[in-house]
This record gives structure tokens, C-alpha cells and sequence, in this order.
């Protein structure tokens, strides 16, 4: 992360951001589906059948180096109601890198990858399988060749001219040193080798064209795809304010459109994740592309108009500043909701999922801690709906500063906690914090073999 990064983060940490808590909700929360633990007892005697699995997450965790732990990826026991609540059931160590792996995604066909934040290993491939006693384990780690490309962030896979193709963000392009870097890695999803690399510098294209500039969020419809344009992870002054439409009839930018309003740190805005709306996920729906950014605070919907295949105006939908929060970051949903967790103060908002492109609460904040980040939805062995949500920015580790975070104003963003929610009334159930019980920082949670959420970016 870019000193930039952490100038912002601080003047939004110093400075307070209000009351998150005041925002109000109109949505009536059913709460006869809570059930009392003698309840849920009962009802575990009566459901043996269910794969405890889903009650699993995998996580990413990151060694602090004034602790003396290592990178390692764990598989841990998320049920509240469970003895084993918090233990790590498996832990597989990782090779030393020079920078933590970040992002944990499943294939379409089932095969685990993750993104890095360094040059030594961008992308991996997890081989994650069941050993003789049908006990989850993971078999191997392996760093994949992206021609040169560094820090990768997001994944995604789509069908481009009847092929699964998998597109990979990456923060740092083929070169760090330039100020304008970043690419999309085209990736066979079978062979994992480099079909073509998507690069447009500003600094190389004519005034007024497309550009990609440190790529971060990415999603896609038809045949348009859209990556963010964040933050530069290496140099301290460049801070992107743009998303960039991407055709994938030609693998070529072909749309820059800017999505900023009022700067409340006075950096550029800093779009962050990216989720295109679309009728696999809400049926019938008016496509639109919703965005973070990271530095505005902000929620923005770009309406697309799928017959001219054009974009209109962009929409401010949500103003954190004024409601009280900041760094929005992730979009994740299951049938019924989306979730947009917001670092700032550590809470979690909710969306009627018919509702989209339209913001419609559907239920008050699931209250987490500072670094509110990633999440999963599963259900306990008695059935119960949970939302796990990681607080976690991102771990800097530096074994020469006092503080393992490496920033002591990070710290406030790093609470290296996942708490535990119900998720009909948001009721905190739990928490598991991995810096006091493991010495470790956590970067990424996700469901084991999967099954925790229905759309993610």
C-alpha cells in the first residue's frame, strides 16, 4: 500500500468521521427467527446430516514480524456454538514473500486461487483436497507466471466467445516504477497461461482516450467488463478517480469515466471494488455498475443501457461523509441482500438485493470493528444464518517498528479480528481475534470449498 494510502488513512482516523450508528433504517427486521441456544441445541440433535463443512472458513493470515509467526493458510471453526469455536483445524505454512497473499477465489469449476500484493508471487493456485480420511487439506502451493505482471487484487471469471476465461487485476502492471501502472491479466481458466495482457498507460495514450490505471475491482456483463482505477501501491502521489470500461469482443479499454464528487481527505477518490448488476443476479434488473471509492466514501450507480450498450451519467446513491463512514470496500451478497462493508467506523450496511441498482436498506448496520472488510454467509449445524465479517485492512509487517502493523495509525484499521453475526438481527454471536490467539494478522476469509456467499464483486 502506497504512503498516499496511509497520509488519507490517518487524516480520516484523526479526524473522526461521526456517528455510524445514527443511520436510521425503514426496513422491519423479522427477529422470530431468532432462536434461543437451547433451541438451536435441540434442533443440532435433529439435523446429524448436515456437512459440518459449511460451518468451516478458510483464512489467509499474515506472520507479524515482532511475534515471530509466519504467512500460513488456515482452516477454522466458525460455529459460535461449536467447543471448537475459533480453533485452527488445519494450518498450511506458506513460503516467505515479500508481501502478503490477499484474496481467496473459487473457480466457477471449483479450483482455489489467490492474489498477491508482491512481485514474488502476484498469483497462486491452491490445491485444496480431501486426504484418505475425507479431512480437507491442501496439497500445494503454487506461485503461476503472470508475464511480469505485479500485485494482484481481484479475480474474476467470465464466458468471452463461449471460453470460461479468468481476468486478473494487477495494482502494479508490469512495471512499478511507472506512476501510471496496471493491467488486466487475460488467463486461460483450464491451462492458467497468459492469453494476452489488457494495457492502456495514460501517459501512452492520446489526451481524452481510455485508460488503465492501477487496476483494483473488476466485474462483467455480456460483453463489457469494468475494472476501478484505486491507487498506485508503490508510488506516494498517484491516487486514481476513474473506472474503465473494457470490451471484451477485443480485449481493448474503450470507455474512461470519472466517479468523483466531493474529495473529504483531499485525495482523488479512489474507486475501489466494483459490482456490475445484472439479470444472474436480480432478475429482470436495469443493468448498472455500482462502485466504492475508497477516499470519496462514497456508493456511485452508472446506469448501462444494454441495447446501445452505453453508459449514462454517473449517480452518487450513498455520501459516507455525511452519514458517518469511510473507506467502503467490499460488495458481497447471497439471495436475498447485498452487503457493502464500510472500514470506518467497522460496520456493515444492507440492501434489498431486488432493490439494485437502487440502495433500499433492508435491515440496521451489522456492527463489526474498525477494518470491516470481507465476509461469509453460511449456517450453523443447528441451521442458524450467520454473516462472518473479517476486520482487517491489510497487514505491513516490519520487523525494525515497534508495532507489528508497521503504521501505528493502521492499527485502527487492522483490529485482526473476523466477528461473528446473526444475520437476521445482526446480533454479534462471537469473535475470534487472531492477533491475541495466534500472533497473526488475518487477510482474507473465505468459505471453505466455496459455499459462503452467492455474488461477490
Amino acid at each position: 500500500m502506497s504512503k498516499v494510502i496511509l497520509i488519507a488513512l490517518a487524516i480520516v482516523l484523526f479526524s473522526g468521521c461521526g456517528d455510524a450508528s445514527k443511520t436510521s433504517s425503514t426496513a422491519t427486521i423479522d427477529k422470530t427467527e431468532t432462536s434461543s441456544k437451547a433451541t438451536r441445541e435441540q434442533t443440532t440433535t435433529q439435523n446429524d446430516a448436515i456437512n459440518i463443512e459449511e460451518t468451516q472458513a478458510m483464512v489467509l493470515l499474515s506472520g507479524l514480524p515482532t511475534l515471530g509467526t509466519s504467512d500460513s493458510i488456515a482452516i477454522i471453526d466458525m460455529d459460535p456454538d461449536s467447543a471448537n469455536f475459533g480453533n485452527i483445524l488445519y494450518d498450511y505454512p506458506l513460503p516467505k514473500l515479500d508481501a502478503p497473499m490477499h484474496h481467496l477465489y473459487y473457480s466457477p469449476n471449483g479450483r482455489l486461487y489467490a492474489t498477491g500484493l508482491g512481485s514474488q508471487c502476484s498469483l497462486a493456485e491452491i490445491d485444496l483436497v480431501r486426504n484418505a480420511k475425507a479431512e480437507p487439506i491442501i496439497s500445494n502451493f503454487e506461485c503461476l507466471n503472470t508475464n511480469g505482471q505485479n500485485v494482484g487484487e481481484d479475480i474474476m471469471w467470465h464466458n468471452v466467445n463461449g471460453e470460461l476465461t479468468m481476468f486478473v487485476t494487477f495494482m502494479g502492471g508490469s512495471d512499478l516504477t511507472q506512476i501510471d501502472a496496471g493491467t488486466v491479466g487475460v488467463f486461460n481458466a483450464q491451462t492458467n497461461e497468459v492469453i494476452k495482457i489488457i494495457e492502456a498507460r495514460k501517459s501512452q495514450v492520446e489526451s481524452g482516450q481510455p485508460y488503465i490505471m492501477f487496476p483494483h475491482g473488476i466485474s462483467a456483463y455480456g460483453d463489457r467488463m469494468v475494472v476501478t482505477s484505486s491507487t498506485h501501491p508503490a508510488i506516494a502521489t498517484e491516487v486514481g478517480n476513474s473506472i474503465t470500461i473494457i470490451d471484451l469482443n477485443t480485449l481493448k479499454p474503450i470507455e474512461t469515466i470519472v466517479i468523483e464528487d466531493a474529495k473529504p481527505v483531499g485525495f482523488p477518490s479512489s474507486p475501489v471494488e466494483v459490482l456490475f448488476v445484472r439479470p444472474s443476479i436480480v432478475e429482470g434488473v436495469e443493468p448498472a455498475i455500482l462502485v466504492n471509492t475508497l477516499f470519496g466514501f462514497e456508493t456511485w450507480k452508472v446506469p448501462y443501457n444494454e441495447k446501445t450498450k452505453t453508459f449514462n451519467t454517473p449517480e452518487k446513491l450513498y455520501d459516507g461523509a455525511t452519514a458517518g463512514t469511510a473507506v467502503p470496500l467490499e460488495f458481497y451478497g447471497n439471495e436475498d441482500e447485498l452487503f457493502i462493508s464500510h472500514g470506518v467506523p467497522g460496520i456493515v450496511k444492507r440492501y434489498d438485493l431486488k432493490q439494485l441498482p437502487n440502495l433500499v436498506s433492508s435491515g440496521e448496520d451489522i456492527k463489526a470493528e474498525s477494518g470491516a472488510h470481507h465476509m461469509i454467509f453460511y449456517k450453523t449445524a443447528a441451521g442458524r444464518k450467520l454473516i462472518a465479517v473479517q476486520n482487517n485492512l491489510l497487514n505491513l509487517g516490519d520487523a525494525k517498528d515497534n508495532d507489528p502493523t508497521d503504521i501505528d495509525f493502521l492499527v485502527k484499521l487492522n483490529h485482526h479480528s473476523v466477528t461473528v453475526h446473526d444475520l437476521i438481527t445482526g446480533e454479534r454471536l462471537g469473535e475470534i481475534n487472531f492477533k491475541e490467539k495466534y500472533k497473526k494478522g488475518i487477510d482474507n476469509i473465505e468459505a471453505l470449498f466455496g459455499s459462503g456467499f452467492t455474488h461477490h464483486h
